[in-house]
């Protein structure tokens, strides 16, 4: 065989070596780094293809024999004799591919020659056999190759038989090859070319081969007559195709019949990808009125089809953001796998593709997909995403989704994946969430407030707020009956003091334990308030008095700067002759059990960090009293045992490290103050108000008296 010109091959050789264009990285688009395209390889075929024929380079010898595909004709043209000729212009060349490139081949030189070894024909003559090849489109210079297998050989083509070639001249993946002739029932048809990626949407950087084992044609003896006889002139060849075929020739050892065994093949296949074969199987395909269902050389991944669908998951699954080689490694894989049980038995590669498709959901990357199919000019596009989403909680091993665990949120405990988190609010690695939802019943991702509020159940009181269990700088408020996303004035996690005065009922009783008002540097007993939180202090008691029509009691904790808080709030609100008692039991060093080794720590290692430590930790126990027994204690021995003395509503003002472990323990450790960890701390005049009911039981709401109720 003569190529026109050896300049050709060099040609050839040169594309491969360094793409196309100055930098070797060109696009499709023609855009450069400089315009904000992205720097990326670009495959040798894409600098092959032209709008039109007026966009055609010169036919010169570096071009002898190189073919051009022509966008608006969806046909090829090559160079011939310094002419670019059209593939039905061949009455002196041929075409011919290889490498998934190309080729016009001297008719002339390419005399055909036989040997004595040659295996004569004397069985099966056909017009021809049709098909596409898809992984996304197979596109011009993609080779096909039909070699007889034999069923004495488990179906394995030995090349000793006879073979057809052909090769793709447009970019929608179809061939034809004429006048095929076989002595075997049994083909394998191999296409090797480059293939548009359903993900990149580009051209596929090297070029790939898929294969389909398939029956073409009955026995004269089966079908009661005698040759030629023709049964199936339509071959798909797709990545399905290509798993299935190691399996059956496995099962085919084991003496099972060649269409049971690829029937079983391609149920265990669509079984690997969590795909309900029952289901799938109860779904038409042909629209030709047949009612038998297809097998994977029927399929065309771009149809409307449940069959299309599952195929085109598949495809794109496998293909990832993966090179070619990469894809072509995982498939092998696969199918050495599968092949002797029929189960994929490898779980790293399944978490890395559930990996992958998570990503492509979080970030609403299906439509990238569906653009890229559509630039193609591709009329139909399943709904693939189901599938594929279906695959994700096979890989990671959930449980099914049913109606016995609608609603349920979990999370991914592969240690190989990237999506992994040691327990359900642990999110340092990862803070996607599955729910099992309840209308599909199907797993999907778990929206942020389903994640972070899974097992709230209701709030133990109307404007309740906790943190988010997964994100937890997130905060929801429970209002009206429900759980929703706190505003950002709600969200650190203290209800307004005013508010929650305002909402008292007649028969109520509340106690607000707040910190002080805003402090000088001096930390001692004499310390006094800044002019600012004087003015903090008042203000409180003006938005007081603007609803109070009533007297409050006040106490405070022996401190000038506790004292001086509950004065300023009670200027403010406008009250003479309020009682103002000194109450030790407000002191800050109430939970302090041994002052001199909580010392040692606070000096050690911060106030905030240490108080706040042992209130949500339970550290220093040979400092600190036990949080549960000395908050009882100071709830019930004194404030509840004094109740009476005491006013409807009354304030009491102490300190931050009273105030940090009360808050810890009255909210079961869903306050925000866990300065060890989130550096957060309470705020000037916040605190707890305790509502005690006409029944004496208590609730407690976290409070602020300023704007947020942590600093």
């Amino acid at each position: 065989m003569r190529i026109f010109g050896l300049a050709a091959i060099v040609f050839a050789a040169a594309l491969f070596a360094v793409g196309c264009g100055s930098d070797g990285n060109p696009t499709n688009n023609g855009s450069s780094p400089e315009n904000g395209a992205q720097d990326t390889p670009v495959s040798p075929v894409d600098t092959l293809s032209v709008l039109s024929k007026s966009n055609l380079p010169a036919c010169d010898a570096n071009r002898e024999g190189r073919a051009f595909f022509v966008q608006n004709e969806n046909l090829p043209r090559l160079c011939v004799k310094g002419t670019w000729r059209s593939a039905a212009d061949s009455t002196d060349f041929s075409i011919t591919c290889s490498d998934g490139l190309l080729h016009a081949v001297d008719k002339i030189a390419h005399q055909p020659s036989f040997d004595v070894d040659t295996v004569r024909f004397s069985g099966l003559q056909r017009d021809s056999i049709l098909g596409i090849v898809q992984n996304g489109p197979f596109i011009f210079g993609t080779s096909v190759v039909l070699n007889e297998a034999s069923e004495l050989n488990f179906y394995r083509a030995d090349g000793i038989g006879h073979t057809a070639s052909s090769c793709v001249q447009s970019n929608d993946g179809r061939y034809t090859l004429e006048s095929v002739s076989t002595n075997s029932n049994y083909v394998k048809i191999s296409a090797t070319g480059f293939h548009r990626n359903l993900v990149t949407g580009g051209t596929s950087a090297s070029p790939v081969t898929l294969s389909a084992l398939t029956k073409v044609a009955n026995t004269s003896e089966d079908a009661g007559a005698t040759a030629p006889l023709r049964v199936r002139n339509s071959v798909n060849v797709n990545i399905l195709t290509q798993l299935e075929i190691p399996r059956i020739e496995q099962l085919a050892m084991n003496h099972i019949d060649f269409a049971e065994a690829k029937a079983q093949a391609e149920r265990e296949i669509f079984a690997a990808f969590g795909i309900d074969t029952v289901q799938l199987y109860s779904q038409p395909y042909f629209t030709d009125g047949r009612t038998d269902k297809p097998v994977a050389e029927d399929l065309d991944m771009f149809g409307n089809s449940e069959y299309s669908a599952a195929l085109f998951a598949i495809s794109a699954m496998l293909q990832g953001d993966r090179s070619e080689a990469d894809m072509m490694s995982l498939v092998n894989s696969l199918t050495e796998d599968i092949k002797g049980d029929g189960i994929w038995n490898d779980p790293n590669w399944k978490i890395k593709i559930a990996d992958w498709v998570v990503g492509l959901d979080t970030l609403w990357k299906y439509n990238d997909i569906r653009n890229n199919v559509s630039s193609w000019g591709v009329a139909a596009i399943p709904n693939f995403e189901r599938y594929m989403r279906a695959f994700v909680p096979i890989a990671y091993g959930f449980e099914a989704c049913t109606d016995a665990n609608a609603g349920q949120v979990t999370f991914v405990n592969q240690g190989q994946s990237a999506l992994f988190a040691n327990d359900y609010e642990h999110a340092d690695h990862s803070t996607v969430r599955f729910i099992c939802d309840v209308n599909s019943k199907e797993w999907r991702i778990a929206q942020p407030i389903e994640k972070d509020t899974a097992g709230f159940g209701p709030g133990e009181y109307d404007k309740e707020i906790r943190e988010g269990r997964v994100n937890h700088d997130s905060y929801y408020i429970f209002d009206s009956g429900a759980w929703r996303v706190a505003t950002p004035q709600e969200a650190d996690g203290f209800t307004d003091l005013v508010e929650v005065y305002a909402n008292l009922k007649p028969d109520e009783k509340a106690v607000f334990i707040i910190r002080h008002s805003e402090r000088t540097d001096e930390t001692g007993p004499n310390g006094h308030l800044t002019s600012n939180g004087k003015t903090y202090a008042r203000n409180l008691g003006a938005r007081l008095a603007a609803i109070a029509k009533e007297d409050f009691y006040y106490g405070y904790s022996g401190y000038t700067r506790t004292q001086e808080s509950c004065e300023e709030i009670a200027i403010g609100k406008g009250q003479v002759g309020y009682t103002l008692d000194v109450l030790p039991y407000m002191d800050g060093a109430w939970y302090v059990q041994d002052g001199s080794k909580a010392d040692n720590y606070v000096n050690a290692e911060g106030g905030w960090a240490v108080y706040s430590k042992y209130a949500f930790t339970g550290a220093y126990e040979d400092a600190f009293y036990d949080l549960k027994t000395r908050s009882d204690e100071l709830i019930k021995g004194n404030i509840l045992a004094n109740i009476s003395t005491m006013k409807r509503v009354n304030i009491m003002c102490t300190h931050d490290y009273l105030v940090v472990p009360l808050l810890a323990y009255v909210t079961d450790g869903h306050a925000n103050v866990r300065y060890y960890e989130k550096w957060r701390w309470v705020n000037y005049m916040a605190g707890v108000a305790m509502i005690i009911s006409a029944d004496g039981s208590v609730r407690y709401i976290p409070v602020k008296g300023l704007e947020s109720g942590t600093m």
